[in-house]
This record gives structure tokens, C-alpha cells and sequence, in this order.
């Protein structure tokens, strides 16, 4: 689940001229990431799993992105990115060509308009202020399951005006007769303020009943020195059911009631910490809390999840990377039905990841 906060270090890969006009471009970029990683409590029965899996921070992908000047500081643009699991070599996100990210554009100095599948609002913002940039195994970017991520059907607007960065989109339900049955909307502001960044986000997701998944939240992020500090909250009222469905390990047997009289409640904070110890060797360390109410549409049903990760990142060039990460998980109350087996998961890892 990686953001586009590492759309700078993806351009480094190679840039093809347009034959038809000079003024016209398309970059082919990428990250292949893989990961060797333990589990502990892996399954119902708690025995320990060993695999190959897509990296730890980054997913796997591969894309095409493209410009061309249209005069007056006007551009077309566009964006095609696939993500996959080298392990395998099939797609993910359901096996779409381009599941990432699929969508066309106009760019200028007011901003961008890009009609097409891509990241909802609050999936961009916590991007910029998650310690871990939205992780990747699920032991680190279960909080995220709240941002949806990616949207199908979208129009978009984004925005940077001197420190003042806004973004707003919404997605068509494709729903005859209503403009808000299966449909989205989202959006977002952040301002930078010299070492510290800040930011805030508020979007809907409706299902095909017009039941609605709300999620808001607020970040913020402090450079001193070689080092930033993260913190944020994200709040959500989900009568969808979907935020359940998502966390619910797969081997549970889960009882539901109704999410509609009674949606799932989020109160989550994080924190966290990068710290740049030498030119190659990056350290991070984060910390998840999330307060439940109503778990899988049970009235009273609450819960707890506790989440910390660290991780070493060593660069052996510009473009290859190892490292190793900690992680650590544990649920009580109604949550349980978020692990197979116990109640605390711990896993650790090394990969080695090149971006071209």
C-alpha cells in the first residue's frame, strides 16, 4: 500500500522523448520489493509461518506516466500503475492490469484535474504522515483499511498554493436516478509551516443501500535535524460493514449484526519517528492505537489493537535498498477476530528492494 510521497524517488527511472512533439513525455518506473518474513501465531492452531512476500513498506509495482505541454504552463497528463507480487508474478488489486492507479489529466499552475481510478483523499494525506508512509503487510497498514485507498469512477482536484496544499475528488456511484448510492467524496488540506507540516481530512463512502463508511482525521509531521516526528488520528462511523470485512482475519468464523444500527466506531492515534543515522542508513519506529466500538455490527462489542514496527533501511545505492523490520500486534475484547489464533502476533523480516 505505498504512496505517491515516493513519486520523486520512482521518476529516476528511465524517460523516453515522445516522437510526435519534443515537449512530450513518458517515464517507465517501478519498485520490485521482496521480503523473507516470520510469523508467530500465524494460524487458528498459532504455528509459525516462514514466506516469500511482497515487501514490508513498498508494494511491488510497475507503471507508466506520461505529460505533454500544451502551452500557457498547461499540460496533459497521465498515469497507468500496476502493482504485483514478484514472488508469484500475479497482479494485485483483484488482478487488474492497472489496480494502483488508472487515470487522465489536465495539469496547471492552479493545479491538477484527473478524471479515472486513483487514491481517495485521506489515502493521500496519512501517505505524507505515517511514519511508515502507509505500510505494506498487514500487521502495519491495518489502520488504513479506514482510507479506502483507491477509488473507481473518480474526479479530482489537487492544488499546492505557496505552503497550502488542497485536494478534493469525488466518485461517480454510476447509480441511475442518484448521485449518492456506491459513490464517494473526499477532501483534504495540509499546510506547511516552516519544520512543521500539518494537515486534515474528511471523506464518505456509500454502498449500493446508501449506507455510508465516514472517516476524518487530522496529522502532523516535525523535521528537526535528521530526524521527523509523526502523529495523527483518524476517526470512522462505518454502517457499510466494510472496515470489518477488511480486518477480520480470513480463517475466522465471524458473527455479524447490524452495521447499520450499529456502525463500527475508530477512535485511532499513531506516532512515530524517522531518523536519517548516516547518508545509508535510515531507522523507523511507530506505535498504532485504535478504540473500538460496535466490532462487526455488534452492539457493545468493543475492542482494542496495540501496533509497533520498526525498521532499518540501508542503501546500497540510490536505487537498491535492504532492510529489516519488528513488528508487533496484539487485540483484546472484540477484536480478537482480527488475529487467527492468539491474541499477539510478532513478525520480523529482510528484503531487498530496487527502484527503477
Amino acid at each position: 500500500m505505498k504512496h505517491k510521497s515516493h513519486a520523486a524517488i520512482l521518476a529516476l527511472g528511465a524517460t523516453f522523448a515522445g516522437t510526435a512533439l519534443a515537449q512530450s513525455s513518458v517515464t517507465l518506473y517501478g519498485i520490485v520489493d521482496q521480503s523473507i518474513r516470520y510469523t508467530t501465531n500465524a494460524d487458528a492452531a498459532n504455528n509459525g509461518s516462514v514466506q516469500v512476500t511482497n515487501g514490508a513498506i513498498t508494494n511491488s509495482r510497475f507503471g507508466f506516466r506520461g505529460e505533454e505541454a500544451l502551452g500557457n504552463g498547461l499540460k496533459a497528463i497521465f498515469d497507468l500503475e500496476s502493482g504485483f507480487d514478484p514472488q508469484t508474478g500475479y497482479l494485485n488489486q483483484g488482478g487488474r492490469m492497472f489496480g494502483r492507479d488508472a487515470y487522465v489529466g489536465l495539469s496547471g499552475p492552479l493545479g491538477a484535474i484527473k478524471l479515472g481510478r486513483q487514491g481517495t483523499e485521506a489515502f493521500n494525506l496519512y501517505g505524507d504522515y505515517d511514519p511508515l508512509t502507509v505500510g505494506n503487510y498487514t500487521a502495519n497498514s491495518w489502520p488504513f483499511y479506514m482510507t479506502d485507498a483507491r477509488i473507481d469512477n473518480a474526479a479530482s482536484y489537487d492544488g499546492t498554493f505557496g505552503h497550502l496544499h488542497l485536494g478534493a475528488t469525488y466518485g461517480f456511484g454510476q447509480q441511475p436516478g442518484s448521485l449518492s448510492k456506491n459513490a464517494y467524496w473526499g477532501a483534504r488540506a495540509s499546510y506547511d509551516l516552516g519544520p512543521l507540516s500539518f494537515g486534515g481530512v474528511y471523506q464518505e463512502l456509500h454502498d449500493i443501500a446508501n449506507n455510508a463508511q465516514r472517516m476524518w482525521g487530522v496529522a502532523a509531521r516535525y523535521t528537526t535535524g535528521p530526524a521527523k516526528l509523526f502523529f495523527g488520528y483518524m476517526g470512522g462511523h462505518d454502517a457499510t460493514g466494510i472496515v470489518d470485512a477488511s480486518l477480520n482475519d480470513p480463517s475466522r468464523t465471524v458473527s455479524t449484526g447490524s452495521f447499520v444500527a450499529n456502525p463500527r466506531k475508530d477512535s485511532t492515534f499513531f506516532t512515530g519517528i524517522t531518523y536519517q543515522a548516516t547518508p545509508a542508513l535510515s531507522l523507523t519506529g511507530a506505535a498504532y492505537y485504535d478504540d473500538i466500538k460496535n466490532v462487526n455490527g455488534i452492539s457493545g462489542n468493543s475492542g482494542k489493537r496495540y501496533t509497533g514496527a520498526l525498521w532499518a533501511d540501508y542503501a546500497l545505492s540510490q536505487r537498491t535498498q535492504l532492510y529489516a523490520t519488528l513488528d508487533y500486534n496484539k487485540v483484546d475484547g472484540g477484536a480478537y477476530t482480527e488475529l487467527p489464533g492468539k491474541s499477539n502476533q510478532t513478525g520480523v523480516a529482510v528484503g531487498i528492494r530496487h527502484i527503477f
